[in-house]
């Protein structure tokens, strides 16, 4: 019979065996500190102490303020050179940290390998990176035997799992642990905070700096090919279920605000609403001068794609309407996507790329 306790009992018995696995193989490493590829070279490195602990309120801004929550305070024995990343946020941090990548999750709109926007990063630190399921429900075996020395993700994600991670052993000890509060704007803190537990601090602010820099630079085009004045822009995302009218505090929020284009709140809570179901009675909430439209690839969002067009209102939207990749607007929630989503938003408005 297929009870409660049968089932936890089996759950049980499947990480115990996890565990076995991985404290086999963490057995016959010689030498837990060394990467097993040669994307991890030295001239990354800041040359900080281990062991360090990654305590919560890792990673502050510039005011002091905590920005980088962490769940709880891991202790690092030896820098990480094999990371488990299973949210994308942290798959695109452990790439663009040269950090090589042996474990990750996927979503329904990636397919069953590493996204194509993440480039040749994608094989160079990537390319041995084994799929331990969707990411609502990763195989911890699959995790277990993928010998990570660093499991990291969000509690937003795998607050469930999170005691399961902790109990996975590597040789003598356990593997570390480090879960952010939440994914999506937060996406540069949390590169910050892979980069802390790796000791690439100043790479990671090397690259956000250059980002940054890209960011305006195209912004600052986009505004003197206006006539001086910043265009409005929104992003409306079809789903599965509904219909998402993207808001400040979101990913796609974040670029928008480092490029100056002006995304207008429609939101009755704006610091803190990543995205508002938008009605079809609500469909003039999504306008503005460049209405860039995604969908979630389902059949559902193609239908209510589909319906959104022939709601009245449909005709009175007067924004230039651009059809845009999800999987890279929404779904990539890290630096990598951010430079593809300069990419097409640099294209739309017919500026210098400025890369």
């Amino acid at each position: 019979m297929n009870t409660p306790l049968s089932r936890r009992l089996a759950a049980a018995a499947a990480v115990a065996a996890a565990v076995l696995s991985l404290s086999a193989c963490g057995q016959e490493r010689a030498n837990p500190g060394a990467a097993s590829s040669d994307c991890d070279t030295a001239s990354n490195l800041d040359g900080g102490a281990y062991p360090r602990t990654i305590e919560k309120g890792a990673v502050k801004d510039a005011a002091g303020a905590d920005v980088g929550t962490v769940v709880d305070p891991a202790t690092i024995a030896t820098r990480p050179v094999r990371v488990a990343a299973l949210d994308q946020t942290f798959v695109d941090a452990a790439l663009v940290l040269d950090t090589e990548l042996v474990a990750y999750t996927t979503y329904q709109s990636m397919g069953d390998k590493l996204p194509a926007f993440l480039g040749a990063s994608a094989q160079t630190c990537g390319g041995r990176a084994v799929n331990i399921g969707n990411v609502q429900t990763p195989d911890i075996e699959k995790l277990a035997g993928a010998r990570p020395d660093l499991i990291v993700s969000a509690k937003v994600r795998h607050e469930k799992q999170y005691e399961q991670f902790r109990g996975i052993k590597l040789g003598s000890g356990t593997v570390p642990v480090v879960f952010s509060q939440t994914t999506g704007a937060t996406w540069k803190e949390n590169l910050l905070l892979l980069a802390k537990a790796v000791d690439k601090e100043n790479l990671a602010k090397a690259k956000l700096t250059a980002y940054q820099d890209r960011a305006a630079a195209i912004g600052a085009a986009i505004k003197a090919k206006n006539g001086g004045t910043a265009p409005t822009v929104s992003l409306l995302r079809f789903m599965g279920k509904e219909d998402r009218l993207m808001q400040r505090v979101s990913f796609i929020g974040d670029i928008f605000a480092d490029t100056g284009l002006n995304q207008p709140d429609k939101s009755a809570d704006p610091k803190n609403d990543f995205a508002i179901t938008l009605s079809p009675e609500r469909l003039l909430d999504a306008d503005a001068d460049y209405v860039f439209l995604t969908s979630s690839g389902e059949d559902a969002a193609t239908q209510r794609k589909a319906a959104a067009e022939a709601n009245p209102l449909w005709n009175q939207l007067r924004g230039k309407i651009t059809p845009v990749d999800d999987l890279v607007w929404l779904t990539s929630v890290g630096l990598t996507g951010a430079h593809a989503v300069l990419d097409d938003i640099a294209a739309t408005f017919g500026v210098d790329p400025a890369k």
